[in-house]
C-alpha cells in the first residue's frame, strides 16, 4: 500500500499572487483556485470571497467583483505568472485541496505520494517564494497506526535548534501568524536572510528524521 503524506505548507512573500495580496489588507472568508487549459490562456483562475466589514474593496485591476449579497463579496482574478503557488504545486501530480490567505502569505494543504515529492514540491516553492514553512505533515499508515517519532537534537546546530524553537515559540508556524520572519529575526539578532536560511536546513532535518521512520 502507498503511505501517502498530508501536507498543509504556509508560503509567505508571494509575489504576484492577488489572493495573497488582498489578503494584506482584507479578512478572506475563502479561496478557491484552479489552473486554466492551454485553449483559455493558461495560468491559474480563482476566487476570492470576502466578508462585507467595510465600504472598502479590493483593487479592480487585481481582481473584479462577480457577486455580492448582504453578507458576502466574491472577487474573482486571473494570474499568469509562472510564480503562483497554486500553478506550481499541481505541476507535481498533486491537486491543492485547500487555500487559506491571510496576511499576506498562503496556506496551501495537498496529498503528495510520497517523500521525494513531498521535498520537490517544498523546493520548487523555496525557488520563487521567500519562505516555505510546514505547518502539518499527517502520514496515513495501513493499519491506522501511529509511528512514535523520536527526534535527534544532535542533529541540529545549536543556532539551527534556538531558530526553530524561537520561531515556534513566537507563533511563526500559528494560523494567523503571531510572528513574521522580520519578528523572529529580530528577536535572534539576525537578518532575515539568515534566518530564512537556518530555518529551511532545520525544518529540511526534521523532516528527514519524520520520514526515515519506517
Amino acid at each position: 500500500m502507498n503511505s501517502g503524506i498530508y501536507a498543509q505548507l504556509s508560503v509567505s512573500d508571494v509575489e504576484g499572487c492577488p489572493a495573497a495580496a488582498i489578503s494584506e489588507e482584507f479578512e478572506v472568508e475563502s479561496v478557491v483556485a484552479e489552473r486554466r487549459t492551454a485553449s483559455a490562456g493558461g495560468g491559474v483562475v480563482g476566487e476570492v470571497t470576502l466578508e462585507h466589514a467595510s465600504d472598502a474593496a479590493p483593487d479592480p485591476e487585481a481582481a473584479e467583483r462577480v457577486f455580492t449579497d448582504d453578507a458576502q463579496s466574491v472577487y474573482r482574478f486571473a494570474n499568469e505568472g509562472e510564480d503562483c503557488p497554486c500553478r506550481r504545486v499541481p505541476d507535481h501530480g498533486c491537486p491543492v485541496r485547500e487555500i487559506r490567505a491571510t496576511g499576506g502569505s498562503l496556506v496551501l494543504s495537498f496529498v503528495a505520494p510520497d517523500v521525494e515529492t513531498l521535498r520537490s514540491i517544498v523546493a520548487d516553492l523555496q525557488s520563487c517564494c521567500a519562505a516555505v514553512s510546514v505547518r502539518r505533515l499527517t502520514r496515513s499508515t495501513p493499519d491506522e497506526g501511529r509511528t512514535l517519532l523520536f527526534v535527534n537534537r544532535s542533529a541540529f546546530t545549536d543556532r539551527q535548534y534556538e531558530v526553530l524553537r524561537t520561531a515556534h515559540e513566537m507563533g511563526y508556524f500559528a494560523h494567523p501568524k503571531r510572528a513574521d520572519s522580520a519578528d523572529v529575526a529580530a528577536a535572534l539578532d539576525i537578518s532575515v536572510a539568515t534566518f530564512s536560511e537556518h530555518l529551511s536546513v532545520a525544518q529540511r532535518k526534521l523532516l528527514d528524521q519524520l520520514f526515515a521512520v519506517a
